[in-house]
């Protein structure tokens, strides 16, 4: 069989394209790194590939996710641990401020100290988080939404509302993304007691302008009985004293006139026995001693408050009707003080238990996104395993790719330059 030469070249020439082609492929991979970039380069892989494609960015937007929440919950932490510091400053101060040994200028230099107290707890309600209030809740709000009443204030103002911000969804875990104004703040608490800003302002009143205050010292009804507020069984809504069975923890004994006597700042008030608590307290305030006495029906306790220090006492054969109140001998400062740091107190555990919740979120996303890194981690390397170069290899088959087609190249030109008087001769 006669082969052409046309035939020969042409084989050659086709021999050449494919090892130009090869050697473009393998000096691209060993560029780029890549073995992998197209369908067409390995189409068992491509399937795995693009599969661990998704997998990683559905991860790695998840990790973003996780870290965007973390530094919102980080943010609303720092305020939490700023007002914590707020309360504690508060509390030493009403420590200091119980000393009967302090002057007028103590006295300003405490409510001073107050009053600075009370501008930064509505900084902190106000804390802020890529352009977001984080305790206004769902609020669009565009101003802050805790504002001070007054100068110095006499009280707070929230705007906002006390929904979460949201939820983050998260390797199937739902995560807050904050807490409420409520829960940090104890803003308008179910249980009555006063907010974090109302307790701040409630120390420096009590500090500018002491108050003297005499407070039962254990509530006055026997256990399961009401002398005064809602009914309970065996005890109608306002009981006299001198009802049978008594309701009192103490059996009210008045004297041979059916009546009590109580001394407050050397004034007699005659009370009778068939008066109820409600009368008893409207009495003591209307007798023009300067002292007005209330009745709380929650903890079945009366107090007796004055503007300036006074006594308390049962005159001669006025029956026992102190003991009956569980009243002290006077009023003094102490004891407002004290009720102050008992609602620093109660603020101050609220502020904690919302910055342990605080804490556990963010543990939880610190965990998350942990376990997302190792994972986005672990996936891509299975990718690059896929879609790498291997330089030994590539490099060699590069190398021994261009010898060929130096020899392919070669071994053309020389047939180029036969002619038939060569192969005739």
């Amino acid at each position: 069989m006669r082969i052409a030469t046309s035939t020969i070249y042409s084989q050659q020439t086709a021999a050449i394209d494919d090892q130009s082609a090869q050697y473009a492929l393998l000096g691209q991979e060993l560029s780029s790194g890549k073995s992998l970039t197209e369908p067409s380069d390995d189409p068992s892989q491509i399937a795995q590939d693009l599969g661990l494609h998704n997998t990683i960015a559905t991860q790695t937007q998840q990790s973003t996710n996780a870290t965007n929440a973390t530094n919102l919950l980080t943010q609303t932490d720092s305020a939490l641990g700023g007002l914590t510091s707020v309360l504690q400053s508060a509390n030493s101060l009403a420590v200091k401020a119980a000393s009967s040994a302090l002057d007028a200028t103590d006295r300003s230099a405490i409510v001073s100290q107050v009053n600075t107290l009370i501008s930064q707890a509505v900084s902190y309600g106000n804390t802020e988080y890529d352009g977001t209030y984080v305790f206004s809740g769902t609020s669009a709000t565009g101003s802050a939404p805790v504002q001070a009443v007054g100068d110095p204030p006499s009280s707070v103002s929230f705007t906002g509302n006390e929904a979460v911000q949201g939820e983050i969804l998260i390797n199937g875990e739902e995560v807050p993304l904050s807490t409420t104004f409520q829960a940090a703040f104890n803003y308008n608490a179910a249980d009555g007691s006063p907010s974090v800003f109302q307790t701040l302002i409630n120390l420096r009143n009590q500090v500018q302008n002491p108050t003297y205050s005499d407070n039962s010292q254990a509530a006055i009804n026997a256990n399961g009985q009401v002398v005064y507020g809602a009914p309970s069984a065996g005890a109608p809504p306002s009981t006299p004293l001198n009802a049978a069975p008594s309701p009192f923890a103490t059996t009210p004994t008045p004297n041979g006139a059916a009546n009590f006597i109580i001394d407050i700042n050397g004034t007699a008030i005659t009370i009778p026995a068939t008066d109820t608590i409600a009368q008893v307290a409207t009495a003591i305030s209307g007798a023009g001693v300067g002292v007005t006495a209330t009745y709380n029906e929650n903890t079945q306790t009366m107090s007796l408050t004055g503007t300036s220090a006074f006594t308390v006492a049962d005159a001669s054969g006025g029956g026992n009707l102190t003991e009956v109140l569980n009243l002290a001998g006077q009023g003094d400062t102490i004891q407002p003080i004290s009720t102050q740091l008992g609602d620093i107190s109660n603020a101050l555990n609220v502020t904690l238990t919302a910055r342990a919740q605080v804490g556990a979120n963010l543990q939880t996303l610190s965990s998350v996104s942990s376990q997302l890194q190792t994972a986005v981690t672990d996936n891509t390397n299975v990718e690059s395993g896929i879609e790498d170069t291997s330089v030994a290899s590539a490099t060699t088959a590069f190398t021994a790719t261009q010898t060929a087609l130096e020899a392919a190249y070669s071994t053309t030109t020389r047939l180029e330059q036969q002619t038939l008087f060569s192969y005739l001769s």
